[in-house]
């Protein structure tokens, strides 16, 4: 088996916490997050995918297996995009979505961060151009739809929490507990086609009190370099999907960060509203800058 190469027509530059690639013979311009661009650039020839799965481990310190399963979703992602010489055949194809939302199900039980999965993303000149926003400016605004993001779901054993003994009546002993986490793809307002970046969430679902409750961590990283966290308060939610997806309407203010490179976001301070939009259909963040 040959070894992946880079294409040699492919410039590149730093874009907050990934790496944008411009393709000249394409003509067309892909970021990379932290995996995808570690990958990416060991793509030398010389390297073997072995060597790759190594490179992973030890940069990300996760699980021997996880790290095959990430160097592989990487190189597809690359071959895809034609940003390498030749797509490199993998032992064990990844053959329907049903794979793919096992591997995120081995991820998330294993510690891995699903900001970890590989993505190879087209930029368009819409985000590309996307600056920091002031009072007076239009607020930067994405969405993703809630189909994909079922899509996504992957649960994970989770347990009640029993209460102490000799204390039956404690009030924070749950009677059920359900732990879901996805992740999609975001869009600006107006193309649902070319995505902008991606949004991951963790869902908590819990019982007590006979009302069942969601704790969520949301995270979003956006291809122009915003990248932000944040928490929704506990709200009172069914086990329906889209329900529990829907749980995530809050307002909140945020601030802006990275871990690697330079970027033009970081230490912004934005409110944050996430809004329902289309009879639940989709979910909407609306970044409002705060702090000049």
């Amino acid at each position: 088996m040959e070894n992946p190469r880079k294409r040699t027509t492919v410039a590149t530059a730093a874009g907050g916490d990934e790496l944008h690639v411009f393709d000249h013979q394409q003509q067309q311009a892909y970021a990379l997050n932290t995996t995808s661009a570690l990958v990416w650039q060991h793509c030398d020839g010389q390297t073997t995918p072995e060597q790759l799965m190594e490179l992973l481990q030890q940069n990300f310190n996760v699980p021997r297996a996880q790290a095959e399963q990430l160097t592989w979703l990487a190189l597809d992602e690359l071959g895809k995009a034609n940003l390498l010489e030749a797509e490199v055949a993998r032992p064990r194809p990844l053959s329907s979505k049903l794979t793919r939302r096992q591997m995120l199900t081995t991820f998330a039980t294993a510690g891995v961060a699903f900001a970890l999965v590989p993505m190879v993303a087209p930029v368009t000149a819409q985000a590309a151009e996307a600056l920091p926003t002031t009072n007076n400016e239009e607020p930067l605004t994405y969405f993703l739809n809630v189909s994909d993001f079922i899509e996504s779901l992957i649960e994970i054993p989770a347990t009640p929490i029993p209460p102490p003994p000799n204390f039956p009546q404690f009030h924070n002993s749950t009677s059920a507990s359900k732990y879901f986490a996805g992740i999609a793809n975001i869009y600006m307002p107006g193309d649902n086609q070319n995505s902008v970046g991606r949004c991951s969430a963790s869902f908590l679902c819990f019982k007590n009190n006979h009302r069942f409750y969601t704790d969520i961590s949301n995270f979003i990283s956006v291809n122009n370099g915003l990248i932000v966290s944040w928490l929704t308060p506990t709200t009172l939610a069914n086990l329906a999907l889209d329900s529990i997806i829907n749980s995530m309407v809050t307002e909140c203010i945020v601030v802006a960060s990275t871990k690697i490179g330079v970027n033009p976001f970081y230490g912004e301070t934005f409110n944050l509203v996430v809004s329902s939009q289309m009879s639940g259909q989709r979910i909407r963040f609306v970044f409002t800058n705060i702090n000049n």
